[in-house]
């Protein structure tokens, strides 16, 4: 996995989808037709069209799911007041805002988390 560092405030969730899927996040900019925030629907509904294998719907973290999956996007509720996606990836946060994090993640609260399916 490559970190891809979002160009703009709100493009996180553009730069996760690059990463997924190894496209240039201009490309994916201009596919989902969206240089602005994104939501959950929209970021499954470009995972769908670049037919990337996801899990139906975003799972809570809760007693039941404590911790993401091994590969996922992070709904993450940031210290600044915002929330942000951030791609965990074999234990590490590749957070477009603030690069790779291999340890504890601390910039805010991961909510939830969309698993992505490895083929």
């Amino acid at each position: 996995m490559e970190l891809i560092k979002q160009p703009s405030f709100e493009t996180c969730g553009q730069a996760c989808i690059a990463m997924i899927t190894g496209k240039d996040i201009n490309d994916v900019i201009r596919d989902m037709k969206t240089s602005g925030s994104t939501s959950i629907g929209q970021l499954i509904e470009i995972l769908d069209k670049y037919e990337i294998r996801h899990a139906e719907r975003n799972i809570r973290i809760s007693k039941k799911n404590p911790k993401p999956y091994k590969y996922s996007i992070l709904t993450v509720h940031v210290n600044g007041g915002y929330t942000h996606w951030v791609l965990f990836y074999n234990d590490k946060y590749y957070d477009p805002e603030f690069g790779l994090i291999e340890d504890e993640y601390t910039y805010g609260k991961i909510t939830s988390f969309l698993e992505i399916y490895e083929d």
